[in-house]
Parts: structure tokens; sequence; C-alpha cells
């Protein structure tokens, strides 16, 4: 049985958390960075949560989603002992697990909270759009300029461009009110055109593919029993990758992410159990490349502060996928795998069993990160992270709540 009666203490909590996250900054602290305000509030609100369920018995029953995700946070626990650099691991994993403890355990045990708590995030959201463009209009709009404008509040368009996606999903599940502009349907669509126009600005074009698949993926399950509208989408699919294809030229950025697409396999082939530690890949994929695979903006040592003179260079793997095999080896890549297909499968099971749109909205948005996430990783980042675990908690609750009524699944 779900705890709904969420305490106010908390939920006030949340929603100052929410409210600030799009905002947060990274600020360094000697040794240390520090993503501010949305890591200390983090913290709060994981403390506060724990004390929350101390205080009630009836807790939601683990189903297979809650497993999986479980199970690959503590995949990741359990690589951090056998990290090649234990302090860059135990940190990283400290915040990971927090954010999967806040906004997946949380949301979970408190549904009640998630469309409250997503319309604060989505309107802030505006906000931080409203500065990017601004920031982005100083510079007359030029295109590269459109990679730092969303700077210092994302680390670079890619992210930034991410969220808007999964947000834009997301906007249908925003809780009604009385309000004259939202009983005339007025609110909404204004949102969706801010984010669209500034996911046109953004020029990340990992972003776009991504919400064109998701939607057309959308509209292909919704309008299934009529199979023109099938057609319809599978030509509009096949003329994006065609146009996507003739975009895409081996530039730099490109070549780049095939330098580390490459050297995170030969990572695996040296440690394929546990990989090399979580966050490690920035600092160990280095040795790991070859002259002939290298461009002008790879590195041959690790980036000690971000900032617009070293963009798009050092980091991650640009891959969800292999930074898990390379960081947790072949275990925490088939964990990883298994997360994002049963909850893909879930979330359209559940959709074409109860015709709901608001059990296929988090599906398309999850569908948007796990596309985007072939050719980028920024779960890492708080903004990503509780979305995806939102949506993931959203549908493991729809999957209890499934059991609880029909008394299987």
């Amino acid at each position: 049985m779900q705890v709904d009666a969420v305490p106010n203490w908390l939920f006030r909590l949340y929603q100052l958390l929410f409210l600030l996250l799009p905002w947060s900054v990274e600020a360094d602290f000697g040794a240390w960075k520090l993503t501010v305000p949305a890591e200390p509030l983090i913290a709060m609100a994981g403390i506060g949560l724990a004390v929350a369920l101390v205080r009630h018995r009836n807790l939601p029953k683990p189903n297979t989603l809650v497993w999986l995700a479980g199970s690959w946070v503590g995949w990741q626990v359990l690589a951090s002992l056998f990290s090649s650099m234990p302090v860059v691991s135990w940190k990283y994993v400290l915040v990971d697990a927090g954010q999967w403890w806040v906004f997946f355990a949380g949301l979970l045990c408190f549904p009640a909270m998630w469309p409250w708590l997503l319309r604060l995030f989505s309107w802030s959201m505006v906000g931080v759009v409203a500065y990017t463009i601004g920031h982005h209009a100083f510079f007359h709009f030029r295109a590269d300029q459109a990679l730092l404008s969303p700077m210092p509040f994302f680390s670079d368009h890619t992210v930034y461009s991410a969220v808007l996606v999964m947000v834009l999903c997301c906007l249908g599940l925003q809780p009604f009110n009385n309000s004259r502009f939202y009983r005339k349907g007025m609110l909404i669509p204004l949102q969706a055109g801010v984010y669209l126009i500034a996911l046109i600005l953004a020029a990340s074009r990992a972003a776009w593919l991504s919400l064109i698949l998701a939607g057309c993926f959308g509209l292909a399950l919704y309008f299934r029993k009529y199979w023109r509208w099938g057609v319809s989408v599978g030509v509009l699919a096949l003329c994006t990758g065609l146009f996507f294809q003739k975009k895409i030229q081996p530039d730099v950025s490109t070549q780049e992410r095939l330098n580390r697409y490459a050297c995170a396999l030969r990572m695996a082939v040296d440690r394929p159990v546990t990989g090399f530690g979580p966050g490690t890949f920035q600092f160990q994929y280095l040795p790991y490349q070859h002259p002939e695979e290298m461009t002008r903006i790879s590195l041959q040592v690790p980036v000690q502060k971000r900032g617009p003179d070293n963009y798009g260079r050092g980091g991650g793997a640009h891959s969800e996928y292999l930074q898990a095999l390379a960081e947790t080896g072949w275990p925490g890549l088939v964990l990883w795998l298994s997360l994002v297909i049963f909850s893909l499968w879930r979330g359209v099971r559940l959709f074409m069993q109860t015709r709901q749109t608001t059990w296929l909205l988090p599906s398309l948005a999850l569908l948007s990160f796990f596309l985007h996430a072939l050719a980028n990783n920024f779960l890492h980042d708080a903004r990503v992270a509780a979305l995806m675990w939102g949506c993931l908690a959203l549908l493991a609750g729809y999957e209890q709540e499934s059991q609880n009524v029909k008394g299987k699944m």
C-alpha cells in the first residue's frame, strides 16, 4: 500500500528543492566540488525522507522495477569497492545514491507530490530558458554561443536540451486547478511553445532527434489502430533519420565521441567485471587513447576546472551505456540495459491496458532520455536525475496500483 499522507514539512522541503534545481551551479571548495543549492537540499530531503518513512509502517511493496533500480545503484556501490580511484568513486556514488533515494524512493512512497513538484520545476525552467535566450541574444544568436548560453546553470547545451525535452514530454502530468488560464488550457501550450523555441536555439541535434523519435513513437502507439498513422509515422521517422545522417558530418565532436567509445571498450577488456569504478572514466580513459583516433580537442591530462576555454574537452564517455560498461563492467551494463528495457516495456504495457495518457507521458520522457543517452552521459546531473528517477517512480507506482486493483501483473 502506498503512503499518500505526505508530511507537510517534507512536502515543503521537496517543493524548495524542485523550485531551485534548475538554478543550481557548481561551486569549488578546494578539492571538493559542490552543486549548490541542489546537493545540500538533496541531503536535507534524504534525511527528512528517512525520518518520515520510519514513522510510517505501510510502505510500497517492492516490484520488478523497484528491484532493478535498486540493483543498479547497489552494483555501483559494489564496483566502488574495487575502484581504481576509491575516493572519486565513493564521492560519485554518494551523490548518485542520494539522488536515487530522494527522487525515486521518495516519489515512490509519496506519489501525490510528483504533479505539484513537476509544475514547480517546469515553471522554474521557464526562468532559466528566459535567461539562456537573453544570454544568447547578447551574442546575436551566434551558433557557436548556443553551446555556452545555459552557463552557469547548465554546463553545456546538451544537458540543458535533454531537460527541456523531458519536461516537454511530461507537461500533461501537471495538476489541474481552477485558475482561469488553466481552465482555458492556455498555460501548458504556452510552456510547450517556450520550450520548443529554446530547443531550436539550443542547437542540440541529439535532443532534436530524441524528441522527434519519442514523439513519433507516442503517436504510433496512441493511434496504433489506424494503420495509415503508422505508415505516416514510419515515413516521418525515416526522413528524420536521413536528414540527421546528412547533418552529422565527421566533425571534431563526432570524432571525439568515437575516440571515447573506443577507449571505453578497451577499458572493459582490462576490467570486465567491476570496471574502473563509478566516476573514474574522465581520469582513466586518457592512456587508452590511440594517437590516430585523437582529435584537436583530445586531452592527455584531466580537466581541473570547467570553463568556456575548455568546452567539449575531457569529461565522460559521451554515452550512458558505454560509461556504465567502462566504470561498472559488463554486469553493470546488463543491469542498466535491463532497467532501460523493462521500464519502457512496463510503461507501454500499462498504457495499452488502460489507454491513460498519464501513463504514456513518463514513458516518452524516459524514451527521450534513453535515446539521448546513446550520445551523451548526464544522469549524474541532479536535474536529469530528478526527472528520470521521478518518471521511473511513477511507473513503479502505477504498477503497484495496478497490482492492488487487478490482483495481477
